[in-house]
């Protein structure tokens, strides 16, 4: 998703109350006729506004009128902290065992409804998140006490079992559909959390396994576009995993998170999430992790343009992956190979303005995979074509975007989707060439386009 950043608080401000750029901009220029000043606030001047320039003084005090902000939390925070966010309950729960297994259970009755496609987590709400998993301790030792049934071990190892191959099912397909199967796991063990008797180490496995199911409905709800839920589902997970006492699995799940954040168009707010992790996993991670957490931060880095600070982030990725893997390694650490980094090295290039260089590394990348994942092989095949655009080649692109179009009806992700939609707008300008108006032809059926 490209534009402005839709993680900005002034377009949650504005979506919450259901306002258009064009309505917030009339209720701006009524506030100021209201106090007898003359402000040209335009659709235009708000969608400014959204991609980071900061309102004047007075303007400010306009806005701060629409949305009802009193004047002493104007003064006490700085612009646009001030301006309304979404009522969570995932901010305001105590960071204990109990408080995780409340907002789990909230999340869960809410996330599936949560379908708006901005972020919800950004500025100080996410800061708070941040600082509060960085620096609570863990409240396992004084864990709910279940009032049901004892949790037996196979339980436990069953549901273990199911969350691998869930990761592995949706690296393939996509998580349109397995995102129901997850929610029903992780609502089992939320169950179990709540009211199973446990001993201390089943406890801190099902908080683990909660961390590592609700991350991976996060990252399904995020396929689908749902960028709220994902967030409530990422927030639930790092309490989860903050209550498992696994700083690594806590890392996973800012680095997962990070990826929607990014992607969604606030890179700043992506790289607060990295470092965050690696300020937490220093002196206790794996090389592997460290890779991991490297190529995350490099790829916030090109979306904010920081081409420097990129290559350093990727090389060093490279340089701890190069060291293999250990016997300590987490096991959700699998995916890290280095396909992931040579395709999140063609995804930098990309951004960065090198699509020669950038549809290289995609090559590489989808080689090592194979086409058996096809989500994964889907949208390399939309950013290949979409390096072959920037490089004028039109049957190139057109091929790839053709062979990406194909696959679509073998998965069920709305974010592949999506790529191959933008695909077909950025060809569409060229509709008069005949390999352009055939993928057109083929892309309005399958995607709308």
């Amino acid at each position: 998703m490209s534009g402005r950043s839709v993680g900005h608080p002034l377009v949650q401000a504005r979506l919450l109350r259901r306002l258009s750029q064009e309505k917030l901009a009339a209720l701006i220029r009524a506030a100021g006729k209201r106090r007898g000043i003359n402000v040209a606030t335009t659709k235009k001047t708000v969608s400014a506004w959204e991609s980071g320039r900061e309102p004047d003084k007075v303007t400010r005090e306009l806005i701060a009128e629409v949305f009802e902000v009193d004047a002493e939390a104007c003064a006490a925070l700085p612009w646009p902290l001030w301006l309304p966010a979404p009522d969570l309950s995932e901010l305001h729960h105590p960071w204990t065992a109990a408080g995780t297994v409340a907002v789990l259970a909230d999340v869960l009755r809410s996330g599936r409804m949560d379908r708006r496609r901005f972020v919800v987590l950004t500025g100080i709400t996410l800061t708070t998140l941040l600082h509060r998993w960085l620096t609570t301790e863990p409240d396992i030792a004084h864990a709910v006490v279940g009032d049901g049934r004892r949790v037996s071990p196979g339980m436990v190892d069953r549901i273990d079992a199911r969350i691998a191959g869930l990761q592995r099912d949706d690296d393939t397909h996509g998580g349109g559909d397995l995102i129901f199967e997850g929610e029903a796991y992780l609502s089992l063990v939320t169950r179990l959390l709540g009211h199973g008797a446990c001993t201390d180490r089943q406890r801190a496995r099902l908080h683990g396994q909660a961390a590592d199911l609700s991350r991976m409905c996060g990252w399904m709800a995020y396929d689908n576009g749902h960028h709220a839920a994902a967030q409530r589902y990422f927030a639930a997970a790092l309490r989860a995993a903050h209550a498992s006492g696994d700083v690594l699995l806590g890392a996973n799940v800012l680095a997962f998170a990070a990826a929607q954040t990014y992607s969604v168009g606030n890179p700043a707010d992506a790289d607060a999430m990295v470092r965050t992790a690696q300020s937490a996993v220093r002196g206790r991670s794996t090389p592997v992790v460290d890779a991991m957490l490297c190529a995350r931060r490099a790829r916030a880095l090109a979306k904010a343009g920081d081409a420097r600070g990129c290559y350093r982030a990727l090389n060093r990725a490279t340089d701890l992956l190069g060291k293999g893997r250990r016997d300590d390694d987490p096991p959700w650490a699998y995916w890290v190979e280095q396909a992931e980094i040579d395709m999140l090295t063609g995804s930098s290039l990309l951004d960065l303005g090198r699509p020669a260089e950038a549809q290289k590394w995609f090559r590489a990348a989808d080689a090592a995979y194979g086409p058996q994942y096809v989500r994964t092989h889907t949208l390399y095949l939309s950013r290949i074509a979409t390096a072959q655009l920037q490089q004028h080649d039109l049957d190139a692109a057109c091929d790839s975007a053709i062979q990406a179009l194909d696959l679509l009806g073998d998965i069920n992700s709305a974010r592949s989707t999506d790529q191959v939609r933008d695909l077909a707008k950025q060809l569409a300008p060229h509709r008069d060439t005949p390999p352009v108006r055939d993928f057109l032809d083929r892309a309005r059926t399958l995607v709308s386009a």
